[in-house]
């Protein structure tokens, strides 16, 4: 299912040798009808998503691990190898990487990483080391240890990843008295770049080395970014950024308070200037601080000298993702009150007109992403209850949407979906399709604020007179904010 606070779903094999060089402790698995272990997985809410670009790339890789108890005293079989193509679901690399739920229908829990080492040490420390940004997707540390009290009687294994580290991004432009960035290096100097990671507690500690450490610069579109990957510091105050030019060098100093947070995303807005003074400058015009998986969370404006901040109100959240379970649906296909896979028990789904269904489709996630379906020249509804909200005044919803659009010259909006919060509609942003469109998952946003009550409804709607093509729903997460 899509995004990405990011949903690959696999099949787990046989308790063999692990490839952290020590023994599981399940017995190999004789019965052939054993219920193999399906995940579904998201980073921060995020579906399908990762660190970089929030897109799983060809070959990605995680490491599994199935227990019980606490941490990773009883280890029932560990670090097994998962890798995708790209699409962000989730197979063995091999057989003998597969893991099935015990068959006396114990339960266990899992903990997973990324990204994959073939060997670890008998303590389960990961090592980190940020030195090199040449390769992101190679440091960018995501960790999931929510998945707990499964057994084979378990419809799906949600697994739930978050950024271990912290991202600093630059958008860099050329100002007065500097011609082009053709050349430029940008590196920030005294943060540490080692550490261990203990995947029993997810904690980091023992940060070493500090050095200076060189950014992944590149063109995004037409402009000029320099990231880089660091551990989480508690206090960045002084640290100098040097921005490299072969005219000379611009430096810029970290105000006073600077922090950098693990799993944000710090992006600053440089402009680089040599107004002919004896020292050329790096002034930054505005930096916000977000969630990796891009919910902003504040905002402010430096020089060199002077910091004029506007400081975050609180922090977003996600509250909820609902993805609709997986697995394939055949023929005989569940109306939205009797189907039974929901990712949230504890909400209650209906149909107010009795139209609307869950199906897969070949074409979106293997044919085991589960979907409601909104036929065509039907109304038909999926409503959400018992949304429940604490500590927040405000929602962010956001989905993913398709059409079952046919024809080269066909057109339409998936934005024909209506969706109503506590009875109150709201706009939603606008997605055009075309026919080559069919079937393609778009995601959508309902537009302004949307007031939080304690206990909420969230119902989506495809009017009779309007949805004329037939619309697939997936992949509703729900923000709280209070800004």
């Amino acid at each position: 299912m899509r995004n990405q606070n990011i949903l690959f779903a696999t099949a787990i094999t046989l308790f063999v040798m692990s490839s952290s060089c020590k023994k599981d402790n399940a017995p190999v698995v004789t019965n052939p009808n054993a219920t193999a272990v399906k995940f579904s997985s998201s980073i921060d809410g995020q579906i399908k998503t990762k660190a970089l670009n929030d897109a799983w790339e060809s070959s990605d890789a995680i490491g599994v691990f199935m227990k019980t108890g606490t941490g990773l005293t009883s280890v029932i079989s560990a670090n097994k190898n998962y890798n995708t193509t790209g699409d962000g679901e989730f197979k063995p690399s091999a057989a003998d990487q597969t893991l099935y739920y015990p068959e006396d229908g114990k339960t266990v829990d899992f903990i997973a990483y990324y990204p994959f080492k073939q060997s670890l040490p008998s303590n389960n420390i990961y090592a980190v080391d940020v030195n090199n940004q040449t390769s992101q997707s190679a440091i960018d540390l995501l960790y999931a240890n929510n998945a707990t009290g499964l057994s084979k009687t378990s419809t799906n294994a949600n697994l739930v990843f978050s950024h271990k580290l912290s991202k600093i991004e630059f958008t860099v432009k050329n100002g007065t008295g500097v011609s082009d960035l053709n050349g430029l290096s940008t590196a920030i100097a005294g943060l540490n770049t080692k550490a261990d990671f203990d995947l029993a507690t997810g904690i980091l500690a023992n940060q070493t080395q500090a050095v200076e450490v060189v950014a992944k610069t590149g063109l995004r579109g037409s402009a000029v970014v320099s990231e880089v990957i660091v551990l989480p510091v508690a206090d960045a105050s002084g640290k100098q950024i040097t921005f490299s030019l072969p005219a000379g060098k611009f430096k810029l100093t970290l105000p006073a308070n600077t922090k950098f947070e693990q799993g944000k995303k710090y992006s600053y807005e440089i402009e680089l200037k040599n107004g002919g003074t004896a020292t050329p400058v790096a002034v930054a015009i505005s930096a916000t601080i977000t969630n990796w998986n891009n919910v902003p969370s504040g905002s402010y404006t430096v020089d060199q000298d002077v910091v004029v901040v506007t400081p975050p109100v609180g922090e977003d959240k996600v509250l909820y993702t609902e993805g609709f379970g997986t697995g394939t649906i055949g023929t005989t296909k569940p109306k939205i009150a009797t189907y039974t896979n929901y990712d949230n028990k504890s909400f209650t789904f209906a149909d107010s007109y009795g139209n609307a269904d869950l199906r897969t489709i070949s074409t979106y996630g293997d044919g085991t992403n589960a979907h409601v379906w909104l036929p065509a020249a039907k109304d038909a509804s999926v409503v959400i209850s018992g949304v429940t909200v604490s500590g927040y005044s405000k929602l962010k919803i956001k989905y993913d949407a398709a059409a079952n659009i046919q024809g080269s010259s066909s057109t339409g909006n998936l934005n024909v979906i209506k969706v109503k919060v506590n009875g109150v509609e709201y706009a939603v942003t606008s997605q055009p399709i075309v026919g080559a469109d069919t079937n393609k998952f778009y995601t959508l946003e309902v537009v302004g604020d949307v007031p939080a009550l304690a206990n909420n409804t969230v119902e989506f709607f495809g009017p009779a007179a309007t949805n004329t093509l037939g619309l697939r729903l997936d992949n509703v997460i729900i923000t709280g904010t209070n800004k």
